[in-house]
């Protein structure tokens, strides 16, 4: 770095930065902060310096509080000491995003596993029910989440933190504790969906290299296309049961892998600090990137595959389907944002360009679900009865394409299971105690969780089928009942609300409240 680099502070003999590191203070037992500072003979002194840091620490917070850009609560140079210096860094970075990264972010958050079932749950629902529930979906969602937004910023303090802080402000603590509960129902249901699809990964990998290795034909033998259907493929009992061969005994689907799964995955999840995961971000993106292209190269191959009129076809798409509900549950899942949405927008550097970009980023995820979903859905040259609810289960595990694709969501969804079993174990932890987790409750907390998630795995392991109930359920009260009660509140406390607002809001929650109760008169 150029000397430009650095505050100015008067010369001395020999300068150095601070480096800290934890440690006891003096006469305690705590591990509190304290700076150490080596002179040219390695003499400490530490708690004069500390209070030096101390006072680093007060200024900058009070900048970052009042004014980031304002140097007028820089810290003094009178305030470090001679033979000191810092990087002059904060005096340009103002912990804010522009529109471009809050906009990506948001994209981000909401693509997750519906991606892979959403050519299932379109083909539940028809052709005209895909379109229209499609483009329904995401306007409501976009709709109750502008209304938080629009909440929030009428309310905004540094206290609002999220979701639940809000409730608590408007609507009193009944709704903050229901804002925590369905949360953690979310994160539950996530963790679940996450350990079914690390089984199935775990296990397709792990049989794909076993045949190679063992040069076992068997497997292949008769498949002339990399497509089959897992329900009527004389091979499913080989590749899902495993009742066959001594390796397929030991390792089996839904049987053994899910238990295998919590010898790689229980130490990782008791880590107690997330930060190492959260470098890993970027892999959803470049998941979402590698389906596409991956989807779009079987469109080359097999082409567009429809008749609507042939009804002895079995790629006949019928207009309607009865069963149209799954679509409309897993996409109130697919479109959620609402619990971290005021954490990600008031990051965002010019407030008022907020609402824009939360309808730019509602309009991509639409569309990366109408191309990847609705391109698989069109382009499968099989009986559409056959696709499953996570499409990868579709093909072999000689595809290549699969095969890397499988590896690829595997370590992505490695390094995010570990994030949302923190978040969940803190916020139930934190909201019961009023404290972070110690080693035992971290360590009991996450055996239920991976409990429950290896009962899933291996009892019910049918991802469409707990996307769309939790979908259903969750959203209900995030995407529906929260939002509008807000509202309506705000709406109250501002004397604008009229006879109007409430009744087409009320009729809002009616539509939620019965795509839940719809999700239980089908049958899959």
């Amino acid at each position: 770095m150029s000397e430009s680099d650095f505050l100015v502070v008067p010369k001395a003999a020999e300068r150095r930065p601070y480096h800290y590191t934890r440690g006891p203070g003096p006469g305690t037992n705590d591990n509190s902060l304290q700076v150490n500072v080596t002179t040219s003979n390695n003499e400490i002194d530490q708690w004069s310096e500390r209070a030096n840091y101390s006072r680093y620490l007060y200024y900058s917070r009070l900048r970052r509080e009042m004014n980031p850009t304002d140097d007028i609560l820089l810290i003094p140079p009178h305030c470090i000491p001679n033979d000191f210096f810092y990087p002059n860094f904060i005096t340009s970075v103002d912990g804010k995003q522009g529109s471009i990264i809050t906009i990506f972010a948001l994209w981000n958050t909401m693509m997750g596993t519906s991606l892979l079932s959403m050519p299932w749950a379109m083909e539940n629902a028809g052709a005209v029910p895909a379109v229209v529930l499609l483009t329904a979906v995401a306007g409501i969602s976009f709709y109750t989440a502008y209304r938080i937004l629009e909440v929030y910023e009428s309310n905004a303090s540094s206290s609002l933190t999220d979701l639940a802080v809000l409730c608590k402000r408007l609507l009193g603590r009944w709704a903050q504790w229901l804002a925590v509960i369905f949360s953690a129902l979310i994160l539950l249901g996530a963790s679940i969906v996450y350990w079914i699809l690390l089984s199935n990964f775990l296990f397709h990998t792990v049989d794909y290299i076993h045949s190679v290795i063992v040069h076992d034909n068997t497997t292949f033998a008769g498949n002339s296309t990399d497509l089959y259907c897992p329900d009527d493929s004389p091979t499913t009992d080989n590749e899902t049961d495993f009742g066959g061969d001594t390796f397929h005994r030991y390792w089996a689907l839904h049987r053994t892998v899910p238990l295998f799964l919590v010898l790689l995955l229980g130490p990782i999840a008791c880590i107690r600090s997330p930060t190492f995961f959260t470098k890993f971000n970027s892999l959803g993106t470049l998941s979402v990137l590698y389906l596409a292209v991956f989807v779009f190269s079987k469109w080359h191959k097999y082409g567009i595959n429809v008749t609507f009129t042939d009804t002895t076809s079995p790629i006949y798409i019928p207009l309607w389907k009865d069963s149209f509900p799954a679509l409309a549950g897993m996409l109130s899942m697919a479109f959620f944002i609402h619990n971290c949405l005021v954490t990600i927008m008031k990051n965002n550097r010019v407030k008022r360009n907020n609402r824009r970009d939360l309808g730019i980023a509602f309009i991509f995820v639409a569309v990366t679900y109408f191309v990847i979903g609705g391109v698989f859905y069109l382009i499968f040259p099989l009986d559409k009865n056959c696709i499953q609810d996570n499409f990868l289960n579709n093909f072999h595990s000689f595809d290549i394409w699969a095969f890397t694709a499988r590896i690829f969501l595997f370590f992505q969804i490695l390094s995010v299971f570990p994030l949302i079993v923190y978040i969940l174990r803190v916020q139930v932890i934190y909201a019961v105690t009023k404290k972070e987790p110690t080693m035992f409750q971290t360590v009991v907390s996450n055996t239920v969780i991976i409990g429950i998630c290896v009962g899933f795995a291996i009892g019910l392991p049918h991802i469409g089928s707990i996307i769309r109930f939790s979908g259903a359920f969750c959203g209900l009260v995030y995407l529906f009942f929260l939002p509008i009660c807000l509202y309506l509140k705000w709406q109250q406390n501002m004397n604008t609300l009229t006879n109007s607002s409430m009744f087409w809001h009320i009729l809002l929650l009616l539509v939620g409240l019965s795509n839940f109760v719809l999700q239980f008169t089908f049958s899959e």
